[in-house]
């Protein structure tokens, strides 16, 4: 099946697409950077908020353990 060529976007071969490029990434690191701001770029408030969240959150951790290989 042939695809339509379009030539508003220009493919990016692999050499030329930087890691740090990804709009997806690009999306989390702001999201994690206002998280930050929010605390002030302070740790012990970062994990100290974390730890509550953590704490009110209904999910439940599983006490499962990765299988072993032989």
């Amino acid at each position: 099946m042939a695809t339509r060529k379009r030539p508003s976007v220009r493919r990016k071969s692999l050499c030329e697409q930087k890691p740090w490029e990804d709009e997806v990434l690009r999306e989390v690191y702001a999201v994690r950077d206002a998280y930050a701001a929010e605390h002030g770029y302070d740790l012990d408030r970062i994990c100290a908020d974390l730890k509550g969240r953590e704490k009110s959150s209904r999910l439940q951790r599983s006490n499962a353990h990765p299988p072993v290989r032989a």
